[in-house]
């Protein structure tokens, strides 16, 4: 009899355990589910945008930031939006953008989401001309720390205008403000890098307008404009060099002939770049080859864009002290 008791009580026990732990898992997957349907879930263009909201929102739970394309996909020109890409936005409830005509797909995005919201980082910022598109503006803002700041400005106060609108409960005060500490922390590292960076382009400015150096560059992507224009140089030419339509002999000869007739003495190319063409204008050229680092490919690591300004600068540093 004792043992038939015994035998009861310990089912009766392990049907208490297993209904406790059923009644728990379902509690927590609500509360999982819950929190997951509270989130705002925020995705990025491209790499620059998503190294500054992942600043942004630093350890702010109720916000979720993912990259339309991969780190080592560079700048968005031409790109075609994938399968994975339109998954993605589906259930984004904001894209953020770049702005200034770099998402070429954007119409393509409204259309197919209309209740998106988009935040256009460049919004308001003057761009100077694309030298590539006429007509065109250059939408690479970001390589001048100034407008870069004007950027997270412009993703702050974004992103609180749709947080103001939006259902997540009692913590929308708590993530508005932790916003706002982020982009004023971030804010304070650029403003410094900003403060830096202007000292050598002033620098260089002042040697072009005593005329100790050549104001001519040549440059092989039009992400160097901002900041040749800052420091008082002059673009003389934008060689394009794309994959699909390399540049012929002639067209290269021509190039070095120009170099050659105008004394030319710096060029500036990109990392993600092939060095073929570059390289040999170089060589046959007086000029020097200067890598400038646009920041648009890298790791995860939320300081990757301070670090390669920083980079930046002592690469002008160089090219201008020689």
């Amino acid at each position: 009899m004792k043992k038939k008791i015994l035998a009861l009580a310990l089912t009766m026990a392990i049907i208490i355990v297993v209904i406790s732990s059923i009644a728990f898992y379902f509690n927590n997957k609500d509360k999982s589910s819950d929190m997951k349907e509270s989130q705002i879930r925020v995705v990025t263009s491209f790499y620059p945008t998503y190294i500054l909201m992942i600043n942004l929102t630093d350890g702010i739970d109720e916000l979720k930031v993912d990259s339309l394309t991969d780190f080592s996909a560079g700048c968005l020109h031409d790109y075609q939006l994938t399968t994975n890409d339109m998954k993605l936005l589906t259930n984004a409830d904001v894209l953020v953008i770049n702005g200034g005509g770099m998402e070429e797909y954007l119409d393509d995005v409204k259309d197919n989401y209309p209740k998106l919201t988009v935040i256009d980082l460049s919004h308001n910022i003057p761009m100077l001309e694309s030298e590539t598109h006429e007509g065109e503006e250059n939408p690479h803002v970001w390589l001048d720390p100034e407008l870069y700041m004007l950027q997270i400005e412009n993703a702050k106060e974004g992103l609180t205008d749709y947080i103001s609108h939006s259902d997540i409960g009692d913590s929308e005060s708590d993530v508005i403000t932790a916003l706002s500490s982020n982009a004023a922390e971030y804010l304070d590292k650029v403003s410094e890098l900003a403060d830096d960076m202007n000292q050598i382009l002033d620098t260089v400015k002042d040697m072009v307008i005593n005329k100790s150096i050549s104001n001519k560059v040549v440059v092989f992507h039009d992400s160097f404009a901002y900041l040749a224009n800052k420091a008082g140089l002059e673009v003389a030419y934008m060689v394009e060099v794309e994959e699909d339509t390399p540049l012929s002999a002639g067209e290269v000869a021509e190039i070095i002939r120009a170099i050659k007739d105008e004394n030319i003495r710096y060029l500036f190319t990109e990392e993600q770049y092939d060095d073929t063409i570059s390289d040999r204008i170089k060589d046959e050229t007086n000029a020097k080859l200067y890598i400038i680092d646009s920041a648009v490919t890298g790791d995860t690591d939320k300081d990757s864009y301070l670090r390669a300004m920083r980079r930046n600068i002592e690469v002008l540093r160089k090219a201008f002290e020689e």
